[in-house]
C-alpha cells in the first residue's frame, strides 16, 4: 500500500472520530507523500540497466548509509510561517491552511505565488475574523441597499395588490426556475390559503 495511500486512510478515520490532531497529523503526512509522489513523477530516469548493476556493487561495498535529503521551504513559506504564529499552534486554523494548501495546489496554483499567499490570508481571516482583530473583511465597504423587485399579482382584484420579494425570495425563486411574477403568484395562493 502507497503512502499516499495509507495517509489519506488515516485523514478519513481522523476525520470520523473527530481527532483534530490526528487530522492535522494525518494532512501533514498526505502533503508530504503527495510532494514526493510528485516529484517522483518529474524524475527521468539517470541510468540505464548496466548502469544500475554496476552501481548496486558499488553502493554493496560501501559501509556507511546515504540518507534521503528533505527538501527545505522556500523563503517565502518560512517568512509567512513567522508572520501567522497560529500555524502549527492552533489545530483548528493549522488545518483548515492545509486543506486550502491542498485544493489550491489541485487547481493549478503555484505554491510560491503571490495568489497563493493571499487566498490562504484572506480565507483565514474571513473564517478567524476574530483572531485577526476584524469582524470582517466585507466591513470595509459601504453597505448598499439594493430596492426589491415588485411584481404584479397572479391575479387581478378590485384593488391592485403588489408583492415585494427579498433577495432571498429572487434568489429562491432563481434556484427553482421561476420568473418573480411566477414566484410572487405562488406566494399570493400560499398566503391566501392560510389566511
Amino acid at each position: 500500500m502507497s503512502d499516499l495511500a495509507i495517509a489519506q486512510r488515516e485523514y478519513r478515520e481522523a476525520y470520523d472520530a473527530g481527532d483534530s490532531e490526528k487530522l492535522v497529523e494525518a494532512q501533514t503526512k498526505m502533503n508530504e507523500a503527495q510532494y514526493k509522489l510528485g516529484q517522483a513523477q518529474d524524475r527521468q530516469p539517470q541510468y540505464n540497466q548496466e548502469t544500475l548493476q554496476t552501481n548496486e556493487n558499488a553502493v554493496s561495498s560501501r559501509q556507511d548509509t546515504v540518507k534521503p535529503s528533505v527538501p527545505r521551504p522556500d523563503a517565502k513559506a518560512l517568512a509567512w510561517q513567522e508572520k501567522n504564529t497560529w500555524f502549527g499552534q492552533d489545530e483548528e486554523m493549522t488545518s483548515l491552511a492545509l486543506g486550502l494548501h491542498e485544493k489550491l495546489v489541485r487547481s493549478g496554483v503555484n505554491p510560491s505565488s503571490e495568489e497563493y499567499y493571499r487566498s490562504i490570508d484572506s480565507t483565514m481571516q474571513k473564517r478567524f475574523p476574530e483572531y485577526f482583530g476584524t469582524d470582517t473583511l466585507e466591513e470595509a465597504k459601504p453597505a448598499q441597499r439594493k430596492p426589491s423587485t415588485v411584481v404584479a399579482p397572479a391575479t387581478r382584484s378590485t384593488g391592485p395588490k403588489k408583492v415585494r420579494l427579498t433577495k432571498t425570495q429572487l434568489a429562491l425563486a432563481k434556484k427553482f426556475k421561476l420568473t418573480p411574477e411566477q414566484y410572487a403568484r405562488e406566494l399570493i395562493k400560499t398566503e391566501n390559503a392560510n389566511g
